[in-house]
């Protein structure tokens, strides 16, 4: 059940919509728009009223004059705002919002019950405010409660998600997505078309009851990033452990034998220990990046269609990739600071000669660590939304898969080039960080490869261009005869 500009709605159809019940049809039999809606709604330029003069109010009316839309910023104290006032926007008193097609409430959700009920009944109102707080006080949005307040007024939730600086700015510095909701289609198309003609891209949600999860958009704290953060963390820290465990216990015990334990290599904790486990944390989290489309790829094959739902933990899993694939960057970033910054034989002893200078393995292994941390920077600002927009499909998907394995098969030579010597070699009942940091990436290559050669890659191509592998059909779905 969901409070609608209709009332109480508690019959609902399989997508979403509404049903009206008797009492809500005749209801909308009576209440007839304004002999001027229907121009409203054909109009490209309606008259808009702002109520409320505050940052936001100004910023929204400056927007919409500097669009071309006649807009007027009605207020119980004219007089107080007025220098603020931005060009081309007319100031008013709040008793001449009768004459607005569209109204717009720029004003505290608290103050919602000092609005004009009379003044604006029939009119297109429009809901820009948000909550304070993180969790919604309720099950109704804000925009659902003005509905209450105004059961005569076509109230439409939109503009919430900008900011005043992004208005003043044109979207320049946010996301130029606004989202509409609103029982009352017409109303939305109304509200849609300023929104376009400011510069901005409507996005339809639907009727009124979307505007919950409108609300929830600009309150939210990194809602997206949370899992994936929690996951690169996770892999951080049992590293982490792993390496002290090995390095700083179990060494300084064996290594000084009936001798004190070496206290002294524990100075490496700051930096060494945790330069060393951001290594092998950045190429497992490039590589968990990669597996799970593998891992979609051999479902597909499996299947021999696209058309069915992958695992829900694998859907999960596709998309926080960009998240994670960023974090694995900001790993790479500080781990390649850390060890430009004290290169040198004293520290990575195992690419210098007796005479200072690296041989031939130390060279490749700094080259090959270069040239992969170049391209994970490459698709780090790849997938960036200002620049994948220049992108067409097909250099985006090069860039983030062509290069993306390049990457990552640079780096899995990166780690063998610097620790062939001792990759088999355990310490402490603990196989080499160099062993086990290729362990996740080259599962990933070895199940990537069959699915770039035929006849695997070509039948997988097939598969996601639409083709259907039939099923055989067994005796039972055989038709039967009957013999007379």
């Amino acid at each position: 059940m969901s409070y609608t500009n209709r009332g109480f709605d508690s019959n609902q159809d399989g997508e979403g919509g509404v049903k009206q019940t008797n009492d809500s049809k005749m209801k909308q039999q009576h209440s007839t728009p304004p002999p001027d809606y229907d121009k409203v709604v054909h109009d490209n330029h309606p008259n808009i009223y702002v109520i409320g003069s505050g940052d936001f109010g100004r910023a929204l009316a400056g927007r919409l004059a500097k669009s071309g839309y006649e807009v007027t910023i009605a207020s119980r104290d004219a007089a107080r705002n007025s220098d603020l006032l931005p060009a081309g926007v007319r100031l008013s008193g709040l008793s001449e919002v009768g004459s607005a097609d569209v109204v717009i409430v720029a004003i505290p959700f608290d103050f919602y019950d000092t609005l004009p009920a009379g003044l604006l009944a029939g009119k297109i109102v429009v809901d820009v405010s948000n909550r304070n707080s993180v969790k919604r006080n309720g099950d109704l949005s804000q925009a659902e409660l003005l509905a209450q307040i105004l059961p005569q007024s076509k109230v439409v939730k939109s503009f919430n998600v900008l900011s005043a600086y992004s208005l003043e700015s044109g979207g320049l510095q946010g996301s130029k997505q606004v989202y509409v909701a609103g029982d009352d289609k017409d109303a939305r198309d109304v509200v849609s078309s300023i929104i376009r003609g400011s510069g901005f891209t409507p996005v339809d949600m639907g009727v009124l009851s979307a505007s919950r999860h409108i609300e929830d958009i600009p309150v939210s704290v990194f809602a997206s990033w949370r899992a994936p953060f929690y996951i690169h963390l996770a892999i951080f820290i049992f590293l982490y452990l792993l390496s002290f465990g090995k390095m700083m216990i179990c060494w300084p015990i064996t290594w000084a034998g009936d001798g004190p334990f070496l206290w002294h290599m524990w100075n490496q904790i700051p930096m060494d220990m945790v330069n060393k486990t951001l290594a092998v944390h950045a190429l497992q989290t490039l590589a968990i990046c990669y597996f799970p489309g593998v891992l979609a790829g051999w479902i597909q094959i499996f299947r021999g269609t696209k058309y069915s739902r992958f695992p829900n933990w694998l859907d999960n899993w596709l998309k926080m990739r960009k998240q994670l694939g960023l974090l694995m960057l900001f790993a790479a970033s500080i781990h390649a600071c850390l060890s430009l910054g004290y290169m040198g034989a004293d520290y990575h002893d195992l690419a210098f000669k007796k005479d200072q200078k690296m041989d031939w393995q130390g060279e490749c292994f700094l080259m090959s660590g270069v040239l992969g941390f170049a391209l994970v920077v490459i698709l780090g600002i790849s997938s960036l939304p200002s620049v994948s927009a220049s992108l067409t499909w097909k250099e985006f998907a090069f860039i983030q898969s062509g290069l993306g394995w390049v990457a990552m098969t640079l780096l899995c030579a990166h780690d063998m080039f610097f620790g062939w010597k001792y990759i088999n070699g355990p310490s402490c009942g603990i196989p080499s960080s160099f062993q086990y940091a290729l362990y996740v990436p080259l599962l990933t290559i070895f199940l990537k490869i069959p699915l770039i050669i035929p006849p695997l890659s070509t039948h997988l191509d097939k598969i996601r261009a639409g083709y259907v592998r039939s099923k055989k059909r067994t005796s039972s779905n055989k038709p039967q005869t009957n013999n007379v």
